[in-house]
């Protein structure tokens, strides 16, 4: 069994907990137009991006770092959306003794979703925007699918990753009654950043920038705080 892969990331600090080693699978169903991974949104081999792992391959790449796991670390699948995988990656995580976390945007098929609940020690679930127009016409996603897949999911396990934009920030109020039915152990925000612009340029593709301000960024902090208290804001 092989799945696809754009890079396997050692010594990651972002991920979840700990110190990981981050599979980035490739593919997604969503277009989001910041992607940082813009290179895993097709699932096509592209412009050098993308590779074919056995999982007996992934598995020696990844307990390569396996000293490092004490920390309370482990193996983080992100991609691209790794939940299209997962069916292909399962295998491999029956036989992983070692802290799994999945990064999803939970535009999934609920099987899929309770396949990563069952195996996973750690959630990390983007929410990007909740206005149902929005998802369907910037993401090209179903918001219904993502609710209804926070229901199959056990939320002790869930980090909610928040990108900060003017969709984030125009459903403040949704974000904030969302996260008071469904609270996580953690909320992280973020700023959209560069670091991707070189390829979007090698991809050919529009790269996508915003105006936001650390004063707007605190603002969201302080409002989501007034939901759920643990909300902290990261950079990469």
């Amino acid at each position: 069994m092989k799945v696809k892969i754009t890079d396997i990331q050692h010594f990651s600090l972002h991920d979840g907990a700990g110190i990981r080693t981050t599979v980035f699978l490739k593919g997604c169903n969503l277009k989001c137009p910041w992607c940082a991974n813009p290179e895993c949104i097709s699932p096509k081999i592209e412009k050098g991006f993308g590779m074919y792992i056995s999982l007996d391959e992934l598995e020696t790449e990844i307990l390569k770092d396996e000293p490092y796991y004490q920390t309370g670390g482990g193996v983080t699948f992100s991609g691209g959306e790794p939940l299209l995988q997962i069916k292909d990656l399962e295998p491999l995580l029956k036989r992983l003794n070692i802290n799994i976390c999945f990064e999803t945007a939970l535009f999934a098929g609920e099987e899929l979703v309770k396949i990563a609940n069952e195996y996973a020690d750690e959630l990390i679930v983007d929410i990007k925007m909740l206005n149902p127009e929005n998802a369907k016409n910037v993401l090209g996603g179903n918001i219904t699918q993502f609710l209804s897949n926070l229901d199959f999911i056990d939320l002790d396990k869930v980090t909610f990753r928040i990108p900060v934009t003017k969709y984030s920030l125009d459903d403040t109020t949704e974000i904030c009654n969302l996260i008071r039915k469904y609270p996580p152990k953690k909320i992280e925000i973020f700023k959209l950043h560069n670091l991707a612009k070189r390829k979007y340029e090698i991809l050919e593709k529009e790269f996508y920038t915003e105006n936001i301000t650390d004063a707007q960024i605190n603002d969201f902090k302080n409002q989501l705080k007034e939901a759920f208290d643990n909300v902290e804001i990261i950079e990469f």
